[in-house]
């Protein structure tokens, strides 16, 4: 006899407990998902209509998922964090559960049999031997139906000898659109009373518009381009987009602007080690505290054990989205409508409302995809900029694209950081102190109710260059200090976040906020410990693990590697975290060659990877592999470049990302862990990658490369001093 399982419906169902709020059952014989995530090439889409498939045995195919709207969309928050699994996923599937269980006591109730008299088949019940039939959809009429509110605890396996869809295949649901090319971005939308805008950017953040050239502005006039001027802010529209693309570089070049302020008078790092600062203890539990900072433990008298301290530094990274940022607004009958492919539309919503000076009955937001973001690039300040346009040209769409240049110079990039570390071994070998400080400018600056001078835009049409303070966030495993608390058992730690003010670039939520940095420093660090104790770097972390599931992923990895026999003059390393020690386990292996040329060249990945259980494998191998690419991308790769008056990273030329020329093989394995909550993947690789990558070009070099990027100028750079 099976066991019986019970499932908490998690979060998400608090708000919206009814099955209605979630499934929808078409008159056509399908079920639309009604989530509050979105899908942002994580494949969340198909992670939602197969666990619902699953459950209710509805084919995969005849069930779709809605794209988010603010009108009737669940609020889920954004989609950010790695927890659109752990939340939709659990929310979807509680209500699934209780929309099979429900209607099948319905179908009982109706039939007048017990329930070994029926067949149920593709959301069909048939008394056996007969054509006497009740469907979902026929369920979904009844009085019954939208009364039905999903349980806090639900019980997963009432009916589960009946039929389901455990082993099906299943295409994806964006998949064949995106490489056929049919796929509709949010660049595609056409309207028939279409204005296409472009912005002009002034050179940096604190350049205020002066004049423009009159004879230029009434030439464009006359060939019915309209330009808007607000302050500093300048957009230049027709109605004609290769008009807007023809003459935006001819008004840029007309305009005079007058530094404010120059971007920087000192270094990154510099300033981190120098400006003022907000100092914070982290506690166990990975929560920020403004209390006393001890200093770090020396452990002098004890001659017998070792004590090290290493530095870690990574520069601004990019979300660097392969489209740029666009929207759609239209202005009619005093309200907005706003196409955007930002990940945090109900936030957004209530910010554009208030910038506009609206209700936010007025606004609503429709979601349509972008071409990359995984964080925050320009989506939430592209969607007010074409708002604030179409106020200006009612019952006109307003479609807004970002150039390449404005991309790269005007999204919120990813903070600089600065990792110290050091550490105090035991005679046998165990870590019995454990200091880690970090230092790194705000994650957390999406525009918000009281903080709209985080849309770009926004400070330009009211010429406010102000530099202000972000205030440090204390929750756990917030921003800058995100997976600072170690999951190792470690005997005494000192941990601490440095939220340092008056930084030189615009930064914001770049995916894993602080945790790439973090684990990159601590599990490079690591392995230097374990070379000083002589211990194996799988054995070392082992022997500082209480975590089963963590100890588990690692013999796991130790295994994979051990079967793929080391190419010769190639160099190994590892990495492992749990991401935010709640979401999932991971554990990389990295197998790289360094050239004669000072080149890496990755040549395998390993990928072990624990996310509970597994309700679309194929989902989580696609997470993980993408985010081992983009983290090899930030580690070998990614700067971004500045001077004292502008961005230099510009373009693809200047700013470079890893090429398909340098992605490894990659072997993926995926612990089922049968039963268990599902837990967010899509950020856990990266760390891990990070360490393992770091650690690989240790063993290759004999000496610890402690400047990411891994760029052979920052190499020789260490290695010559």
């Amino acid at each position: 006899m099976m066991k019986k399982q019970i499932l908490n419906s998690g979060p998400s169902i608090k708000n919206y407990n009814r099955i209605s709020d979630w499934l929808v059952l078409d008159e056509d014989n399908k079920i639309k998902i009604n989530s509050g995530k979105i899908d942002i090439g994580q494949h969340i889409s198909s992670t939602l209509a197969l666990v619902c498939s699953k459950i209710t045995g509805v084919k995969y195919e005849q069930i779709e998922v809605i794209k988010l709207d603010t009108n009737f969309s669940p609020n889920e928050g954004k989609t950010a964090s790695s927890l659109s699994a752990s939340h939709s996923g659990t929310a979807i599937k509680a209500a699934s559960i209780e929309l099979k269980n429900q209607f099948l006591e319905y179908a009982l109730l109706q039939f007048k049999v017990e329930l070994n008299q029926i067949e149920f088949d593709n959301g069909i019940a048939k008394i056996k031997g007969t054509n006497k039939t009740i469907t979902y959809w026929d369920f979904s009429k009844s009085k019954a139906y939208n009364e039905l509110v999903i349980n806090e605890i639900v019980e997963e396996n009432k009916y589960i000898n009946l039929q389901n869809n455990e082993n099906q295949s299943i295409e994806l649901k964006t998949i064949a659109n995106i490489v056929t090319g049919q796929h509709k971005y949010v660049h595609d939308l056409n309207f028939d009373d279409m204005m296409h805008a472009r912005i002009i950017r002034p050179p940096n953040y604190y350049s205020e518009f002066v004049k423009i050239d009159k004879k230029t502005l009434d030439s464009l006039k006359e060939l019915n381009i309209k330009i808007i001027i607000k302050g500093s802010f300048i957009a230049i529209l027709s109605n004609d987009e290769f008009l807007v693309v023809k003459y935006l570089d001819v008004l840029k070049n007309s305009i005079k602007w007058k530094a404010k302020r120059n971007l920087s008078s000192k270094g990154t790092f510099a300033a981190m080690k120098e400006n003022d600062k907000d100092t914070l203890l982290v506690k166990s539990g990975g929560e920020a505290f403004f209390d006393k900072v001890p200093k770090v433990k020396s452990f002098s008298q004890h001659s017998s054990f070792v004590k090290k301290s290493i530095t870690f530094k990574r520069p601004y990274l990019m979300h660097g989205s392969i489209g740029p940022s666009a929207a759609c607004a239209i202005f009619k009958d005093s309200k907005f409508t706003i196409y955007t492919h930002s990940q945090g539309i109900y936030d957004l919503k209530t910010s554009i409302a208030k910038a506009l000076k609206t209700s936010t009955d007025n606004i609503r937001l429709k979601y349509a995809p972008g071409s990359g973001c995984y964080g925050h690039n320009g989506a939430d300040d592209v969607a007010f900029e074409a708002a604030f346009l179409a106020k200006e040209f009612v019952n006109h769409h307003v479609l807004l694209k970002w150039t390449r240049e404005d991309e790269h110079c005007w999204e919120p990039y990813g903070s600089a950081s600065i990792n110290k570390l050091t550490s105090t071994l035991n005679e046998k070998g165990k870590i019995i102190y454990w200091s880690h400080e970090v230092f790194s400018d705000t994650y957390m600056t999406r525009p918000s109710d009281n903080e709209l001078y985080n849309f770009i835009s926004y400070k330009l049409i009211n010429n406010d260059f102000e530099k202000r303070k972000s205030k440090p966030k204390t929750a756990p495993h917030m921003g800058i200090h995100r997976n600072l608390d170690p999951l190792y058992d470690f005997k005494e730690t000192r941990l601490v976040k440095n939220l340092v003010h008056g930084l030189p670039l615009r930064t914001s939520a770049l995916r894993t906020l602080g945790a790439f940095a973090n684990i990159t420093a601590l599990e490079s660090f690591l392995n230097e410990l374990a070379l000083t104790a002589n211990i194996d770097p799988f054995d070392f972390r082992i022997n500082h693990l209480n975590d089963k599931r963590g100890i588990d992923l690692l013999l796991d990895l130790k295994s994979q590697m051990l079967k793929d026999k080391k190419i010769p003059n190639h160099h190994r390393g590892i990495g492992f975290s749990r991401y935010k020690n709640l979401a999932a386990y991971c554990a990389v292996g990295i197998e790289l060659q360094v050239t004669d040329e000072v080149d890496i060249k990755l040549a395998k990945a390993w990928i072990s990877i624990d996310a509970g259980e597994v309700a679309y494998k194929d989902g989580i191998k696609y997470q993980a592999e993408g985010g081992l690419i983009q983290a090899s991308s930030w580690c070998l790769y990614e700067d971004v470049k500045y001077d004292a008056y502008e961005i230099i990273s510009k373009d693809w030329s200047k700013y470079k990302i890893i090429g398909f020329d340098n992605i490894p093989k990659i072997k993926t394995n995926i612990i089922d862990r049968k039963g268990l909550p599902y837990l967010g993947v899509g950020e856990a690789v990266a760390g891990p990658t990070g360490g393992a990558i770091s650690n690989a070009l240790y063993e290759a070099l004999g000496q610890r490369i402690k400047t990411m990027p891994f760029t052979k100028e920052n190499i020789m750079k260490e290695l010559l001093n």
